[in-house]
């Protein structure tokens, strides 16, 4: 069975959960609440598992919004969370197949379809 993609699976899933996350640090960022910038970021970094190379790569990138957030940069935090964000939601739609519609198809083409030449005859 293909999983959908629908925004309600989304947010329901672990990776909705993820991204809710995110959201919410950054936008504790951006109001410039530090101990909820903190937390969140605390809360995103304890949810990554450092088994790789790669993850802890990651791991580097949330202590370095820490340190952000306790220097004052929180607009610097804010853009790597952004960063980290689109990252998860861009690989979820390069791994996760689309739902498919019949709606969606076009099983006959209308005239406006049609390419430029063939509408003159």
């Amino acid at each position: 069975m293909i999983a959908s993609t629908s925004p309600n699976s989304v947010a329901q899933s672990p990776l909705g959960s993820l991204l809710r996350a995110y959201d919410q640090a950054i936008a504790a960022c951006r109001s410039r609440r530090s101990a909820r910038a903190y937390q969140m970021i605390a809360i995103l970094r304890e949810a990554h598992p450092c088994d790789s190379p790669a993850a802890a790569g990651i791991d580097a990138l949330y202590a370095s919004c820490e340190r952000s957030v306790l220097s004052g940069d929180f607009l610097g935090a804010a853009r790597i969370l952004d960063q980290l964000r689109t990252a998860w939601e861009s690989a979820d739609r390069i791994t996760t197949p689309p739902s498919f519609s019949v709606r969606e198809s076009k099983s006959v083409m209308s005239p406006h379809d049609a390419p430029e030449a063939s509408r003159r005859g």
